[in-house]
């Protein structure tokens, strides 16, 4: 038989991977999405072109996910968690309210700065994508989508970490929407404006960081 016939028939005849356990499986799928999504857009991209870039016939994608908003769903889920985590951290060596405040709102800033594919597949791509974004925050914390549930997970890291002593009057959930405000707005710029002549960074977030605390709440800590 000829050489070059005989190594022609050696070479696999696809790129897909050998079978793994289904969570690796599942992570990456994940990954080829992100990375699909953010370089093609969430719309124009196919199930067909994800099966292909996760080494996966498009039948065996269908295993994991149904659809493609499926998939986003999924993205978004653990880009609550990992958010709500950070949150978390951010507190455990703050010593004084008004410090607890400040490590929040950078903690948000930071992790989306961090993270900005998942960020904006998780906070920009289109609501109908995700299905609505109607919220009711009279349902506790634990029987919450992952979204609400980080929403709530912070509000509730407010009340316990400041307090009425910095946020006086106002509602935690009120403030957490004041700062979400200011944070995905930060945020959104600095990801989707690069070559805006910005600031340097964190001149730019340390500013933020003082008027939310001598602006919105210096009349709480005066």
């Amino acid at each position: 038989m000829d050489k070059a016939k005989s190594q022609r028939r050696a070479e696999p005849r696809s790129k897909r991977k050998p079978k793994g356990s289904g969570s690796e499986r599942r992570s990456e799928i994940l990954n080829a999405a992100r990375e699909l999504f953010a370089s093609e857009g969430f719309a124009r991209v196919t199930t067909r072109a994800l099966a292909e870039k996760a080494g996966l016939s498009q039948t065996g994608l269908y295993i994991y996910f149904a659809t493609k908003e499926d998939i986003l769903r999924a993205i978004s889920e653990e880009t609550h968690e990992a958010m709500t985590a950070a949150f978390e951290r951010s507190v455990i060596d703050g010593d004084t309210p008004r410090e607890n405040l400040r490590r929040l709102t950078r903690a948000y800033i930071e992790f989306g700065l961090s993270h900005p594919a998942d960020y904006q597949l998780t906070f920009t791509v289109s609501p109908e994508a995700l299905g609505p974004l109607k919220k009711d925050f009279s349902i506790p914390s634990q029987r919450q989508e992952p979204g609400a549930r980080s929403f709530m997970r912070f509000a509730e890291l407010l009340d316990d970490a400041c307090g009425p002593e910095l946020l006086g009057e106002l509602e935690p959930l009120v403030v957490t929407q004041i700062l979400w405000f200011i944070g995905h707005g930060a945020v959104s710029l600095l990801i989707s404006r690069p070559d805006f002549p910005w600031a340097d960074r964190e001149t730019l977030i340390d500013g933020l960081e003082a008027l939310v605390l001598n602006g919105v709440f210096g009349r709480a800590v005066a």
